[in-house]
């Protein structure tokens, strides 16, 4: 279902986790839902990734069916493309904050942040964030910049010796 573990867990590892889980469902434990509804735990033993141990209970993972897109320190799921043309060929997104509580991952209830892509081949993509499409922008174009900063300088060395 995910691939991910939730940062609150108990158990740091699958082996710890799957011990645990033995002995929880042999002592009959209950699984608990983020509405408050509890079901014995032997009900995901087909199932263990779905519970995780966090505060003393085992708390059923709510599905989180979005793509999740990594930009730099964050993660988000991208929202609407925003129509913005200019020189640079930027690509700005609106796009949605994640939060994780004990029941899992969820996300913002706006797309509060914006987001900026630059193609420069299918295998290297680059993003920076911000609050505005200025902000974006500027990161983007300091993660261009420390990424090509090498390029740049040879470039500005040779035009300086003609």
């Amino acid at each position: 279902m995910t691939a991910y573990r939730n940062k609150f867990a108990t158990h740091k590892t699958e082996a710890e986790k799957r011990l645990a889980f033995s002995q929880a469902v042999q002592n009959d434990e209950l699984a608990y839902f983020s509405n408050g509804k509890k079901v014995p735990l032997y009900n995901f033993c087909l199932q263990s990734e779905r519970v995780e141990f966090i505060g003393g209970l085992w708390r059923v993972q709510e599905p989180f069916p979005h793509t999740v897109q990594k930009v730099r320190d964050i993660e988000v799921v991208l929202a609407d493309k925003i129509p913005h043309s200019e020189r640079i060929p930027f690509e700005y997104y609106r796009a949605y904050r994640i939060g994780e509580n004990c029941y899992g991952r969820y996300l913002s209830a706006q797309p509060d942040t914006i987001v900026a892509k630059y193609e420069a081949s299918k295998n290297n993509i680059f993003w920076g964030y911000g609050k505005t499409i200025e902000q974006a922008r500027a990161f983007l174009g300091l993660k261009l910049f420390d990424e090509y900063k090498d390029a740049i300088c040879v470039t500005r060395l040779k035009a300086h010796q003609e």
